[in-house]
Parts: C-alpha cells; sequence; structure tokens
C-alpha cells in the first residue's frame, strides 16, 4: 500500500511483489525448507504523510524511500502494526480487510509461516532508537496473534541489525523492556560483512579472515551477554558475506573467479567457529545480485560481490557450491571436537602461537616422562616478535603467565583457551595468544599452533552414524600443504579454482599429505573412523 487511504479509496496491490513471492515460496517452502521472511520496508506515508513519492518503474532502486521518524505520529505505531496484520493475513489466511470494510482475497496458495524477522537494519533507518524499535516489534507481534496467530505459532525474529551494536542488544534482550504480551523474544538477529582493500587482487582477500577473527570475538561476546540476559533466545547471523569496495558502482570492475572461492572459504571458516559457540542461523546472503544489466531492465547496481550465482547465466558460483557443500556434509546434532593443527619438531624452548582472537594454545612435553618446568613468557593481546624474543605491548591481558604457570607447571601436556579466559584487552582489535616454555630432560616439546602456514582445521562426528569428518579451508591464496594421520584412502570432497561453477568434486586421497588450492574448502572421510 505505496499511498496513504482516503476518505474513499485504499491502495492495496500485490501485483508486482506477488509472483516473485509465489515463485521463492515454491522452491523454498514447497519443498519443505523452513522459510523466514521478511517484508522490510514499510510504506513511508506511515512515517511521513507529507513525502512518500516513489519510482513508478517497480524496476528502479530509491534507497532514499525509508523517509521519515520512527516517532513521525502518535499513531505510528498503530498503523505499522495493523500493516504488517493485513499483509500477514493476505499470506497465512488469504484474505484481509482494509482501513475501509472491504475484503481482498487472495487468489493464490496461502502459507502458514512459522517464522517472521521484524523490520531489517532498523538503526539504518527513520531515525530508529532501541526503545521505539521494540515498542514497534512489540505491537506488531501483540497485534498478529491478536488476529493471524491466535495459537502463537509464529516465531518472532527481532532486531536484524546491519552492524553488533550492544546497547540495542542488551535493551532488546532485557525482558522487562517488552510488554508482557510480545514475550518470550524467541530469536534476534544481527549481519556481518566483510570488506576488501580490492576487488580484483586475490591477495588481498586473505583478509576476509583477519576480519571474520575480529567479528568472531564480537560473536562470542553476544553469546555471553544472552546467556545473561534471555538464555532461551536464540541467535540468528542470518546474512553474512563480503562487499567489495565500490560495489553498486556502475563501472566497478567484474571480480575475478577466485573471489568468489575466497568469500566461499570465510563463510566456511565462519560457520565451523560459530556452530561450535552455538549459533542457532548462519545464513549466507544474498542468493542472486548484479551490476546494471539494462537488456534486463535492471537498470541499478545490487550488491554484485555478494550473489552466490553467475548473474549472466544464472548457474551457481563457488560461494553456493560452499553452502551446498556445508548443508550435504553437516547437519543439527554433529558434534566438534577438539582438533589440534600443526607439526613440529621438539626443541628445548618452544612456543605456541594462536594468531586468531579465539584458539587454544597446547604445550607437550616430548618425552613422557617430562613435564613442563618454565613458563618464560606469555600474553594475550598485540605482542611483537617471535619465540624466544616475545615483546609485550599497550595490548595485554593481565596475569596470563601466571594462570599459563598454573595451569601447565608439572604438566605433561597443557591447553590453554585464549578467549574468554583472558577477557577482552583491546574491544575491537585482533588479538593473539603466545606462550614460550620449557620441559624437564633433554627431549624439549613442543608448542601448538605454531605461526600460521596451515589451513583451518575442524574435525566432526556425525550425529547419526557416528562418522569422523574434517573441515579444511585454506585461508591463503597460495596452495597450501596438511599431513593429516591414517588419511590415505578416505575421501574428500572439494570446492576450489578448479571446480569452479560445479559442485564439489569427489575424490579418493592418495597419501597422508594433502595439498589445498588457494581457498579451497573440502570436507574429508577418513577410512575406518
Amino acid at each position: 500500500e505505496l499511498k496513504p487511504p482516503t476518505q474513499t479509496e485504499t491502495f492495496w496491490s500485490f501485483d508486482d511483489i506477488d509472483p516473485q513471492w509465489r515463485s521463492f515460496m515454491s522452491e523454498t517452502y514447497g519443498k519443505g525448507r523452513t522459510v523466514v521472511p521478511n517484508f522490510s520496508t514499510q510504506p513511508t506515508w506511515i512515517y511521513d504523510i507529507d513525502n512518500y513519492d516513489y519510482p513508478e518503474d517497480p524496476n528502479k532502486v530509491d534507497w532514499s524511500y525509508p523517509r521519515g521518524p520512527a516517532k513521525g505520529y502518535a499513531n505510528t505505531t498503530t498503523l505499522v502494526a495493523e500493516y504488517y496484520t493485513r499483509l500477514l493475513s493476505w499470506i497465512i489466511n488469504g484474505s484481509f480487510v482494509d482501513e475501509h470494510g472491504t475484503t481482498h482475497t487472495n487468489p493464490g496458495p496461502t502459507y502458514q509461516l512459522t517464522h517472521w524477522e521484524v523490520f531489517n537494519e532498523p538503526e539504518s533507518e527513520h531515525a530508529f532508537d532501541v526503545a521505539t524499535y521494540t515498542i514497534q516489534y512489540d505491537a506488531i507481534v501483540q497485534h498478529l496473534r491478536s488476529t493471524v496467530d491466535p495459537h502463537h505459532s509464529i516465531q518472532f525474529v527481532g532486531l536484524a541489525l546491519d552492524g553488533r551494536d550492544m546497547d540495542w542488544i542488551t535493551y532488546f534482550l532485557n525482558p522487562a523492556n517488552h510488554h508482557p504480551d510480545a514475550l518470550p523474544v524467541t530469536y534476534f538477529s544481527y549481519h556481518f560483512y566483510a570488506g576488501g582493500e580490492s576487488r580484483t587482487d586475490p591477495n588481498t582477500y586473505e583478509s576476509f579472515f583477519t576480519q571474520a577473527d575480529a567479528f568472531l570475538v564480537e560473536a562470542q561476546n553476544i553469546v555471553h551477554l544472552r546467556d545473561q540476559l534471555s538464555p532461551s533466545t536464540k541467535i540468528s547471523v542470518d546474512e553474512m558475506g563480503v562487499i567489495l569496495p565500490n560495489d553498486n558502482d556502475a563501472t566497478a570492475a567484474v571480480p575475478p573467479p577466485i573471489y568468489w572461492n575466497a568469500a566461499g572459504a570465510m563463510y566456511a571458516y565462519l560457520y565451523a567457529n560459530m556452530a561450535a559457540m552455538g549459533y542457532d542461523v548462519l545464513g549466507e546472503s544474498q542468493f542472486a545480485g548484479c551490476p546494471p544489466i539494462p537488456e534486463w531492465d535492471i537498470q541499478d547496481a545490487q550488491f554484485p560481490s555478494v550473489s552466490m550465482v553467475n548473474w549472466t547465466s544464472g548457474v551457481p558460483n563457488a560461494r553456493y557450491w560452499v553452502l551446498d557443500l556445508l548443508l550435504d556434509h553437516f547437519a543439527v546434532g554433529d558434534r566438534l571436537v577438539e582438533t589440534v593443527v600443526g607439526s613440529v619438531k621438539p626443541t628445548q624452548v618452544f612456543c605456541a602461537d594462536v594468531p586468531v582472537s579465539i584458539g587454544t594454545a597446547v604445550l607437550k612435553c616430548a618425552a613422557q616422562d617430562a613435564v613442563i618446568n618454565d613458563v618464560m613468557f606469555a600474553a594475550y593481546g598485540t605482542p611483537t616478535g617471535e619465540c624466544q624474543n616475545w615483546v609485550r605491548s599497550n595490548c595485554d591481558a593481565k596475569n596470563v603467565t601466571d594462570y599459563v604457570k598454573k595451569v601447565c607447571l608439572g604438566q605433561n601436556s597443557c591447553s590453554i583457551l585464549s578467549y574468554p579466559t583472558f577477557g577482552d584487552p583491546c574491544y575491537g582489535t585482533v588479538k593473539q595468544l603466545v606462550i614460550q616454555a620449557t620441559c624437564t630432560g633433554t627431549q624439549g616439546g613442543t608448542g601448538y599452533p605454531s605461526r600460521i602456514t596451515y589451513p583451518f582445521v575442524q574435525g566432526f562426528i556425525d550425529a547419526t552414524t557416528s562418522q569422523h569428518k574434517i573441515l579444511l579451508v585454506n585461508r591463503f591464496n597460495r596452495d597450501v600443504c596438511i599431513n593429516l594421520p591414517d588419511i590415505t584412502g578416505a575421501t574428500m570432497f572439494t570446492v576450489d579454482v578448479a571446480s569452479g561453477e560445479g559442485p564439489a568434486r569427489k575424490e579418493v586421497v592418495k597419501s597422508n599429505s594433502v595439498t589445498l588450492a588457494s581457498f579451497a574448502v573440502s570436507v574429508v572421510y577418513p577410512m575406518g573412523m
């Protein structure tokens, strides 16, 4: 309803949206998939009765359409709640009654929705503050439950933040800030996009993983906050991807094919780390994006670097096939197991170096009867230097050396989790945990990981078959080799540059050494496990 109702007529029309909506629902809801719809843009006249113009051409983008303040009028909250009630009544019940009492009947199929996300990135539109958003969220939930959803079958998803504003999340998760009839808060959501320095230089794509590591610290903090305020609320990160610079510039260069592998590898890396944190929904954004394509009447760019399909052919790219790989080989209930990576020879003085903000350092004496007898240096923050020459910086968690000594001295081996053990000494900065130690005897010891030159590795145990499987992610723009014990004869599925715009290729591992191409993602099934 793009125009406000007059005294004699309303302006409801589903002519432009219905064909797309029905096609989408046929391929998702119709095939048993759970769908979380979000009709994110509200009619602007609800917020600004004097300035609600819109492009006559539905194919024309108008980024400035959401105008007017969230607190524009005394009845804005009621109007927006009534709008969504009519919209969902059309979808679920097949009809609704408009502002003048006229019944509008949906000629197409109806859908018994189980989820609904309320607004999208509200902190970026209509000058919302979190209190006003929460009031409008509650009003929508209450209206829908009193009319369309009397049995409370719909699970509502709140926030959908474009960032990770902790003030917004803290306020929204506090039940005291909600109307009782809008509780419980079943889900909240937010988004993450890495950026890039160059659209076309693959060497710069390695920075996606550095940004992902910084984000993972935020993600863990958000889990802790949820656990304190509303433990039963689930978390959805329903948009994750990369947005390259100048993405909506019509003249921006098209990224090379390896870009889709790098962006897909980052998603796989985030998936494994965030699954371990207990996240409930991890969405890869977005299915389709493109530059302007005048011959198809696509006049404006739509974030082409976030696409999962080739916009000229409709063929899926590597980002799609990485998602397909994860869906095919991992499922809810699979158990993540502690996975140690790296192979170094024992030395008299040895170091562990965890180069990301969240990770585990492992110290181990080479001889079975030896024990760790000294921790010479330990830091979590941004130390500089290298093994035997570490130097502390201004970002330095307190009492790290004392803690490591307490845990490790007198032990043949020990493991230290960096975060949340030592807190966050410099929020928003990628941190590392380094430890330097010695063992009794003459054989020395080893620290894991050492300087990072290897792919990300995470082991899983299948919830149904108890079969072991390993996820490998190459975070580098170069081939990386890794030794996996007793892996000869294993089955491996890989998405890389060679697989191109096709699904993961299947192959048999011929030795205990596996080489991953730049930004490759693989799943390995060891024999006999």
